[in-house]
């Protein structure tokens, strides 16, 4: 882009003979006649350069520059005062109101391209550094924001891996007090919520490893034949057995057209009992989960799980798979699955070619569709 010179001049036949030596050299040229019109056409337009006579009209060029360099917006551009005067007070005068060069009439050709050139040279060098330190304090200002979302994420994640903790803790000291007694359905209870909160564990541990590895490009998909409807049903009657979901109804719909699919047997289980996980701890005390299966062709099928409870608000509907968002949408006071259970959701069924989205029609609760495509 060619640089613009800005030249203010009151005297025509200057005005030709600069625009006669610059021209050539591919400038933008913008001439104004008097000192007020050339604070007007700076604050509208900056140039890369000034040309400013001494002598002018209204408000003088010592007047003109000084204003310029006042101004936090103006004060790097580079002023080169042309002068006619030969006093050496009205040069000092000219550096002093912060001129950066400045040339006397008559001008050759040679010396002002040499000074104009120069003083682009330095202003470029100056704009580039600009820039830099733009990016620089845009970078700090993302470390900064990343370095407080990486608290609260961990943080987070720490409150999540402490609950299944808390609850082996606790049932490990119910089977330490009945040991003097023979086995009986107490200790029977007390080691299901063991095993149970061992398994939430691990799934929360190995789904973190993986969203690592997801982030890190090293994830490896094994291809394994399995049935989508029988994993659904596996999960569901496993989930209604869980204490806190014996008022809450789970209704299920399995298109039996749906057959077998290859894909990573491990990573869809987890997927999907993430989200029926979630979306029994969202529903209302009392309410439903309805999910189900829909056969799209011979290798693709649609899951979806949907719950009554309380709706995630729209503008946190764009950030509910994203890592660094989950602490901000559960300060807010809504629920999120534990240890970026949704965020490994997402990126487990990207890494399947299938797609995973909140629908965003739906009146009521949360309802997550995904879908599928058997892996080749």
């Amino acid at each position: 882009m060619a640089a613009k010179i800005l030249i203010v001049e009151d005297n025509q036949e200057n005005i030709d003979l600069l625009h006669f030596f610059l021209k050539p050299q591919g400038y933008e040229l913008i001439t104004v006649m008097d000192g007020e019109k050339a604070l007007e056409m700076v604050a509208k337009d900056i140039p890369d350069i000034i040309l400013l006579d001494i002598m002018l009209p209204k408000v003088d060029g010592f007047q003109v520059c000084e204003r310029l360099k006042k101004d936090e917006k103006t004060k790097y551009i580079p002023i080169i005062m042309i002068t006619a005067l030969k006093d050496m007070k009205d040069k000092l005068k000219a550096l002093e109101m912060g001129a950066d060069d400045f040339i006397t009439k008559p001008f050759e050709n040679v010396e002002l391209l040499a000074r104009v050139k120069s003083l682009l040279r330095i202003k470029s060098y100056h704009d580039e550094l600009e820039q830099k330190n733009i990016e620089l304090e845009e970078k700090n200002k993302s470390l900064v924001w990343m370095d407080k979302f990486k608290e609260e994420l961990t943080g987070l994640i720490v409150h999540d891996m402490k609950n299944p903790l808390f609850v082996i803790q606790g049932n490990l000291q119910m089977m330490l007090m009945n040991l003097d007694q023979s086995p009986s359905e107490a200790l029977k209870k007390y080691t299901k919520r063991i095993e149970r909160s061992s398994q939430q564990l691990l799934r929360m541990v190995v789904n973190l490893l993986d969203i690592s590895r997801f982030e890190e490009g090293r994830i490896e998909l094994q291809k394994d034949p399995l049935n989508l409807n029988e994993i659904i049903t596996e999960i569901v009657h496993r989930v209604k057995e869980y204490p806190e979901n014996l008022n809450k109804e789970i209704l299920v719909d399995l298109d039996r057209q749906v057959g077998e699919m290859i894909l990573d047997k491990s990573m869809i289980e987890r997927v999907i009992e993430n989200l029926i996980s979630f979306a029994t701890n969202n529903a209302s005390e009392g309410g439903r989960v309805n999910l189900g299966t829909k056969f799209l062709n011979e290798k693709a099928v649609e899951f979806a799980v949907h719950d009554d409870g309380t709706q995630i608000p729209r503008k946190f509907q764009d950030k509910i798979f994203e890592k660094y968002s989950q602490a901000e949408i559960k300060n807010a006071g809504y629920r999120v699955e534990r240890a970026l259970g949704l965020t490994f959701c997402k990126m487990a069924i990207e890494a399947h070619k299938g797609t995973m989205q909140l629908d965003l029609d739906n009146p009521v609760g949360n309802r997550f569709v995904i879908e599928l495509t058997s892996l080749t």
